[in-house]
């Protein structure tokens, strides 16, 4: 379970990233960009998080393979 559970905190961030971003575009589309911001950011957000958590499972996993 240990090993699994980055994993699945990658995909949850991505999804979020992804949902985000479609529902951001989809009202921009109908109300305007000025409205529709904050959705942008949490888009952003949610990519860095993506990012920042498959970095560091990758540098984990490297660290664990050297160690065997």
């Amino acid at each position: 379970m240990k090993q699994k559970l980055p994993f699945v905190l990658e995909i949850i961030w991505l999804l979020v990233a992804i949902i985000s971003i479609l529902f951001a575009i989809v009202r921009t589309y109908n109300l305007g960009f000025k409205e529709n911001i904050m959705l942008y950011v949490i888009a952003m957000l949610a990519s860095l998080m993506y990012g920042s958590r498959r970095y560091l499972r990758k540098t984990r996993e490297g660290i664990n393979q050297d160690r065997d």
